[in-house]
């Protein structure tokens, strides 16, 4: 945490601002939609290390601990809770938490007695099965706190933040995956002042090794052979997709944050959430992004801004118009592996999860998945996704959860039911999700599936995937009897590539300052089958930071690019020399 906390008459404590957090995960995913940054158990089975600091009480006395949290599982099972803490203080314990609430809201923790001088807290997990907590609150009297997702984060903001700072850039933008990448660098590159915000503590978004998806599309064809450069100096020297090679060390994090951090133009605001959007007269004037780590409220002005964020947050928050398909939408994965081992852990049954126990799926028994891979890697690849029903907005954390619900049930399944698998153990899981489909901002051009069909004068960003969207796989509906699927097939169509998306999907049809790249472009569901994988959106991202930087020669707009500057972006894509370097993995599919 960034300065003492002193404990006077009341205290808020938000741990994700700990400085040990032990061995919880600091959850960025949700804070739009319950309030906050989280601390997140997700131990898979094991308990967590403690999350600790210390602060300073004025005044010895007995005090009241809040903290705010939910029972994760109570949307399926509300009499049960496996994701139980208590809060350590002074030697003490609170009550056991994480238990009572049916959704995010103050749960009361008891008295505990705290002498004058330093104390120590501690978050301590009980059962390492993704317990969750986004603030505490210490307080001589009881009292009533508000809950909701404006409310709490307004409360934290009012009572601890006091360091509100402002920069002012050309250009920023807004996630830090490809699309978010790439626009940025080129943009600081065309000498643009650029700021790019992300909510991680690593760029690449599904392409980290916290999430761990690899690269897809193809880069650099003709007329446009240059574009895909900067990709390419993110690409990965070797893939493991499925099961136990899908290693961390792939994703080259730190290489990546080195290319990143190496532009003099370029600043990096880290583990800093989007929260707000100022808008006057059509046009963003500034955004506030919390820097959790360092519990600063930040303001950031600019005339240019892009939405890269995936789930078109910028836009929402802007008035920009967008589309979200809420049911029947392509999902999210929380891709997991297990690994052989010469020292199994046994595994705790889990009557919480989703009951497998008599239902098929891949990597039971004989059955492996539809592409001939092996029994262990048919487990928790790629289409193990869920959420394709729910709002993939509103209800993205009901479908993590239920992702998680599944893998434990499977899981406990094979080990406990089937006695299976009994010299492997459960290694590794994603807490964040990899996205396919959210919102979708409207450009000038909705592009749909019969759009391919003809070509643009815009055209210039290369896709190169198949139309490949993903439905709930019909041979697994037995597995689905709580009525969430979590097992997909992905349906294509061919794409004849390169095709060519055209410049007007990448900027806002009605906020006059906003461009957007990656999945969040203005695509229709169906388009979004070729458009969504990370070279793509990569692509689409070079082209932004090329015409936010005639936007910033010629003091226009993103869309006056189109209609008075169109030939210069394009012969100015088109001039830009190839840089061969490995692709790993699919170019096409």
């Amino acid at each position: 945490m960034p300065k003492e906390k002193i404990l006077d008459s009341s205290l808020m404590l938000m741990p994700a601002a700990f400085e040990d957090c032990g061995g919880w995960v600091r959850d960025t995913q949700f804070i739009l939609t319950m309030g906050g940054v989280y601390l997140l158990a997700h131990g898979l089975g094991r308990p967590v290390d403690d999350a600790k600091c210390v602060f300073k009480c004025l005044k010895s006395g007995d005090y009241h601990v809040y903290a705010y949290t939910f029972n994760w599982v109570a949307p399926w099972h509300e009499d049960m809770h496996p994701g139980q803490f208590e809060i350590h203080l002074a030697g003490q314990k609170t009550r056991v938490l994480g238990i009572r609430n049916r959704k995010w809201d103050w749960e009361y923790g008891g008295v505990v007695h705290i002498d004058a001088g330093d104390v120590e807290l501690a978050i301590h997990d009980l059962t390492g099965f993704e317990g969750r907590v986004a603030y505490i609150y210490i307080s001589r009297e009881p009292v009533e706190l508000p809950s909701g997702k404006d409310e709490v984060l307004r409360l934290y903001i009012d009572k601890v933040i006091t360091d509100k700072p402002r920069f002012d850039f050309d250009f920023v933008a807004v996630g830090g995956g490809f699309a978010g990448m790439c626009s940025s660098l080129v943009a600081a590159r065309q000498g643009l002042r650029t700021a790019l915000v992300q909510d991680r503590a690593m760029v690449g978004g599904n392409n980290s090794s916290e999430i761990r998806v690899w690269l897809g599309g193809g880069t650099n064809y003709d007329p446009f052979p240059g574009l895909g450069n900067v990709v390419g100096e993110f690409e990965q020297k070797r893939i493991g997709h499925y099961g136990a090679v899908n290693t961390a060390d792939l994703y080259e994090d730190e290489r990546k944050m080195a290319i990143m951090r190496s532009e003099e133009m370029l600043t990096l605001f880290m583990e800093c959430c989007l929260i707000s959007s100022s808008v006057e007269y059509g046009r963003i004037r500034s955004i506030e992004v919390l820097d959790y780590r360092n519990e600063r409220l930040v303001t950031i002005t600019a005339p240019l801004f892009a939405d890269t964020t995936g789930d078109g947050n910028l836009g929402a928050l802007s008035g920009a118009d967008f589309e979200v398909t809420t049911n029947g939408h392509m999902g999210q994965s929380n891709l997991w592996h297990v690994k052989k081992t010469d020292s199994p852990r046994p595994f705790p049954r889990c009557p919480w999860a989703i009951d497998l126990s008599k239902a098929v799926f891949p990597g039971r028994g004989d059955h492996v998945d539809f592409y001939g891979h092996s029994r262990e890697e048919s487990l928790g690849c790629w289409f193990w996704e869920g959420g394709m029903t729910e709002d993939p907005i509103e209800k993205a954390e009901y479908s993590r959860d239920m992702n998680l619900r599944a893998m434990y049930g499977a899981w406990d399944t094979l080990r406990n039911v089937d006695h299976d698998y009994q010299d492997y153990n459960l290694e590794w899981a994603a807490a964040i999700s990899g996205k396919r489909e959210s919102r979708r901002l409207l450009g000038d051009v909705v592009l749909t599936k019969v759009d391919f069909n003809h070509t643009f004068p815009d055209g210039c960003a290369a896709t190169t995937w198949n139309f490949d969207v993903h439905y709930p796989h019909k041979n697994y509906y037995a597995a689905f009897a709580e009525g969430d699927a979590f097992i997909t097939m992905d349906c294509r169509e061919i794409v004849h590539y390169p095709w060519f998306l055209p410049y007007r999907i990448l900027y806002s049809r009605n906020i006059d300052n906003m461009f957007m790249a990656g999945r969040n472009a203005s695509v229709s569901h169906d388009a979004s089958g070729t458009a969504r994988v990370m070279r793509t959106c990569g692509i689409m991202g070079e082209v932004v930071g090329y015409a936010a930087a005639i936007c910033h020669k010629y003091s226009c707009t993103p869309r006056q690019v189109y209609t008075q500057h169109l030939n210069e972006l394009l012969d100015q894509l088109k001039a830009i020399e190839k840089k061969e370097v490995f692709k790993a993995g699919s170019t096409v599919v």
